[in-house]
């Protein structure tokens, strides 16, 4: 006997990234001919890996926030958080505004810089307002890490192990 299933409802782009960062070195689609194409797009565009660009020394993230409750307000706060270590540890915070209150869905990008981030970390991003976590995404930062010789030169002082202001 077969069993027949209804086919679900039109699944939104927000039900479907519900709570979620999408990420990307792209920009995000605006609109779509259909949710579905949207959702497509989006997950298309979707990557968590992010390199370095070698002339800037930064990131350029292209992110498409799905919110799990409207925003009440038409500030939130974009938190970026370390994840390399045993802990979490914030990196960077920026108040952005929105043109409306009630957004479900916030599109922007960010710009990481090499010597605020560092590099070939992982990293969260979260979209906060006041004080409660409306959305996360978490990201890789690649590049080359700065490199070192292994060099050392001392003055004839400091050879001979005498202090330079005896």
């Amino acid at each position: 006997m077969a069993l027949a299933v209804a086919p679900a409802a039109a699944e939104t782009p927000n039900q479907a990234f519900n709570g979620k960062i999408i990420l990307s070195p792209k920009k995000f689609p605006q609109q779509a001919k259909s949710p579905g194409a949207y959702i497509a797009a989006v997950r298309k565009l979707s990557t968590s890996n992010f390199y370095e660009d070698k002339t800037s020394h930064n990131w350029k993230v292209y992110f498409a926030a799905f919110l799990k409750a409207p925003l009440n307000d038409v500030e939130y706060v974009l938190k970026v958080y370390e994840l390399t270590g045993k802990s979490q540890q914030l990196l960077t915070t920026a108040d952005q505004y929105t043109d409306e209150r009630g957004q479900r869905t916030v599109i922007a990008n960010i710009t990481l810089d090499k010597k605020l981030v560092g590099v070939n970390k992982q990293l969260m991003m979260t979209i906060e307002s006041k004080g409660k976590v409306l959305a996360s995404g978490q990201l890789k930062i690649l590049g080359e890490g700065e490199r070192f010789s292994g060099k050392v030169n001392f003055s004839d002082e400091e050879a001979q192990g005498k202090e330079k202001d005896e």
